[in-house]
């Protein structure tokens, strides 16, 4: 767990000193530590192979109970669905598995190539690009569903990136988005840890920017369930559910 702090805040911090633009700086932190749930300190971070991207599949599952238990990949079959935040691909590849026309986005050079490897290993097919979840290319009411799981409070003005999904997806159409808990133990119990008893309150931390230290991700924004909906609901979106879940690795 040190490690793994001391290597993020390196990254952010050489990012805040070398670096002006603000999503820039987003994006440039996930391409030196991709999302591949391998140890943030480990020196073989990319997979290659294909049971190095079954593995990666069956520890996505795992450590997301929530889209293990209750979401139904094959529900969509020959629907036109955006992942946003493609990451390693697992998601990605769970649709096209179920028979979705699957298009798979990252703001990352990284997280496009290990998709488009981990779906060549698969024989799978879906479409991959490079896009900024702020200022995406695709027409309005392009998709039938929108899939991001984690990703959308790592991005600089998340408010922008929720108003990108609205404008993409047709009306009647649905989605399922994953962002952090702000009402949970984690926020606040490890926040006074580092706020109190590692000092950093004397320094002008927060709650919020006290994250910097043990979240991952340039930026890191959590919402109260009241806060996402009201925020889903400005952007013309209807929200059906909040459910809050948990890790299954932690």
């Amino acid at each position: 767990m040190r490690n793994r702090v001391r290597i993020m805040k390196e990254v952010s911090d050489n990012l805040s000193k070398e670096v002006s633009d603000k999503q820039e700086k987003n994006r440039l932190w996930w391409e030196s530590l991709p999302m591949t749930y391998v140890d943030w300190e480990g020196k073989e971070r990319i997979p290659t192979t294909k049971e190095d991207f079954l593995k990666i599949e069956k520890e996505f599952l795992y450590g997301n109970p929530f889209v293990r238990d209750e979401f139904n990949f094959g529900g969509l079959k020959n629907k036109l669905v955006l992942e946003i935040g493609c990451g390693s691909g697992a998601a990605s590849c769970l649709f096209a598995k179920g028979g979705a026309k699957i298009t798979s986005v990252d703001i990352t050079e990284n997280g496009v190539n290990i998709t488009k490897e981990n779906a060549r290993t698969q024989n799978l097919k879906l479409e991959v690009h490079r896009e900024d979840a702020e200022s995406l290319s695709f027409s309005a009411n392009a998709f039938d569903f929108v899939f991001s799981w984690g990703v959308l409070h790592h991005s600089e003005n998340t408010s922008r990136a929720f108003e990108e999904v609205s404008r993409v997806l047709k009306k009647g159409g649905g989605g399922l988005i994953m962002v952090y808990n702000k009402n949970s133990l984690r926020y606040y119990v490890n926040g006074l840890y580092w706020l109190l008893l590692r000092w950093k309150i004397f320094r002008g931390y927060d709650f919020e920017r006290v994250q910097d230290f043990y979240t991952d991700g340039f930026y890191h924004r959590h919402f109260s369930p009241k806060e996402l909906g009201k925020e889903l609901e400005r952007v013309g979106l209807r929200v059906k559910r909040i459910s809050i879940t948990h890790m299954g690795l932690e």
